[in-house]
């Protein structure tokens, strides 16, 4: 038996120093799925509730959705700081409740 949850998720990137169109500074609209798979859980008759695997799963999507992902060697991103600090809009506003925890990790840097 399996659980599915399904996240779309929106981003804008570039490949800085790539030679093709990908240098330039695009977006996307991505499909997540997420497939738990095992014996049924008789407390609630399917693997694993959709709900909580949508509440653990977006703890992690929601510092990727709608956001900006740049290479931290990326010329673009100082630049990009620097206009959400003189706008006033680089640690969100106290209505923004889908703004992720900033975190730093091997791999990637969520910034507030």
């Amino acid at each position: 038996m399996r659980s599915i949850t399904t996240f779309d998720l929106q981003y804008a990137h570039r490949f800085y120093q790539f030679k093709g169109e990908a240098q330039y500074l695009h977006g996307h609209t991505g499909l997540l799925t997420i497939e738990v798979e095992d014996s049924i859980n008789e407390g609630v008759n399917m693997v694993y509730p959709c709900n909580e695997i949508q509440k653990t799963a977006w703890d992690v999507l929601k510092n990727f959705d709608h956001a900006l992902i740049l290479r931290e060697d990326d010329p673009l991103l100082p630049a990009i700081l620097n206009v959400y600090e003189e706008t006033g809009i680089k640690d969100g506003t106290p209505q923004n409740t889908m703004k992720g925890e900033a975190f730093k990790t091997e791999l990637a840097t969520a910034y507030p």
